[in-house]
């Protein structure tokens, strides 16, 4: 049985069927001793193409198989379609044989055949004249994610925004506190690892696959996007609140670049403040206090206390699913309760910013509903702040009045929302 095949069914079964993510199933299961590489190709694609995959099978099944056999099924179609290495003679075999293995014994002959079919059709893309359905197959999105972002765009938007492809490799910001600029780009040339400049001297594109095996750049370097790193560059002041922090990336930064201040990171649940400590301790950073806090409650210890308060708030997530592709595999996303959820959080942690003092309000999502529009809620709701404009460090975003939001096709980075709000009474 093919090592790597059985492991990416193995951790898709979790990811599609148990909750699991495929970013902690991967870590968790990393070795060396099997082509990596490819498992986690093939995991990340079949999750990427999920809508398009269902499609494609759909032309050669009658009714719905049971889940982990159509799960088998995804994984041939993904490989028929977008892996040339693998003949399909093999890859029939394999995923039969994996079958054969797991409680799919049963259905094996019907794996088979199906199989067999798949790996000798051509795809052919839905009529263009169905422009949900189209738009939804072609960039392999749900058709509620494709109705959702159309209510919002205009379709030629909407359309540049599906078809843009980000860079398969991924943005790790350079720890200064553990080693230099210079001596980490310059051992990624020895250790001969690909990467590529940031718009940030601090960061660069890299192969994370070949990064995350020198365990002697351990501490010296952390994934983290260039919105997220111009949230801690938009920050500072001598008290800093991150109120809902974990697992910590942004106040990290935030206290990296602002030696002097004390920041404070706080989570609601004591697993996730354990988590920012952690990586904290590993980062090398010391001016920061971790604290478990619901950031919907109103502490009296923090009123009138920061110069800066950092909100990246609990969001649908829509911006970052090139990266995190299984949050649109599941059921259609509730959005409803979020808006207001957010608009709480920012009402109440208004009340720990100093006059004078600023919230940054972010998001990892593109909606208006939980972006521009939570803010201009607020807004009408706190007449002592009002709105100043992001610094993007040139990096492009549309501009709303000060507020920034960041798209793939526009930025060349995940989707993102960003706005500075400053107390001045």
């Amino acid at each position: 049985m093919n090592k790597e095949l059985n492991l990416a069914f193995n951790i898709l079964n979790n990811v599609y069927f148990n909750g699991a993510y495929a970013s902690i199933e991967l870590n968790k299961n990393f070795s060396d001793s099997i082509n990596f590489n490819l498992v986690t190709k093939i995991v990340y694609g079949v999750m990427d193409q999920d809508v398009k995959l269902e499609y494609f099978i759909s032309q050669f099944v009658k009714k719905q198989p049971k889940k982990q056999v159509k799960l088998i099924l995804k994984i041939g179609a993904y490989i028929k379609l977008e892996l040339n290495s693998i003949p399909n003679f093999a890859y029939v075999f394999e995923l039969v044989e994996i079958a054969k293995h797991s409680k799919l014994k049963p259905y094996v002959s019907f794996i088979n055949a199906t199989l067999k079919k798949i790996s000798v059709s051509n795809f052919v893309y839905p009529n263009k004249f169905d422009k949900f359905k189209y738009y939804s197959v072609t960039y392999s999105k749900p058709i509620w994610f494709v109705k959702l972002l159309l209510n919002n765009f205009d379709e030629s938007f909407v359309e540049n925004y599906l078809s843009y492809n980000l860079s398969t490799k991924t943005h790790v910001r350079i720890n200064t506190q553990k080693t230099t600029i210079s001596n980490f780009l310059s051992t990624l040339q020895t250790l001969k690892i690909d990467f590529t400049p940031s718009v940030f001297t601090d960061a660069v594109w890299v192969d994370y696959s070949k990064l995350v095996r020198e365990k002697s750049l351990n501490g010296c370097y952390t994934p983290q996007g260039i919105p997220s790193m111009i949230v801690s560059k938009n920050c500072g002041g001598k008290n800093i609140l991150d109120s809902c922090s974990a697992p910590g990336g942004k106040a990290v930064y935030v206290a990296t670049l602002n030696p002097k201040s004390s920041v404070i990171a706080c989570d609601v649940y004591a697993h996730r403040v354990k988590l920012i400590e952690e990586y904290a301790s590993n980062m090398g950073v010391k001016n920061i206090k971790t604290m478990e806090h619901d950031a919907t409650l109103f502490n009296p210890e923090f009123e009138n206390k920061f110069d800066c308060v950092i909100l990246d708030v609990p969001c649908s997530g829509l911006g970052v699913i090139n990266k995190k592709p299984d949050i649109l595999i599941n059921n259609e996303l509730k959005f409803d309760s979020l808006p207001t959820l957010q608009l709480q959080i920012l009402n109440n942690n208004a009340k720990y910013v100093k006059k004078g003092g600023f919230i940054i309000y972010s998001t990892c999502t593109i909606l208006p509903q939980e972006n521009e529009d939570v803010v201009n809620k607020f807004l009408k709701l706190n007449k002592n702040f009002k709105i100043e404009p992001v610094n993007t460090f040139n990096v492009n975003a549309l501009d709303n009045f000060g507020l920034k939001t960041f798209y793939p096709h526009i930025s060349q980075t995940e989707g993102f929302f960003i706005g500075k709000l400053v107390r001045y009474e």
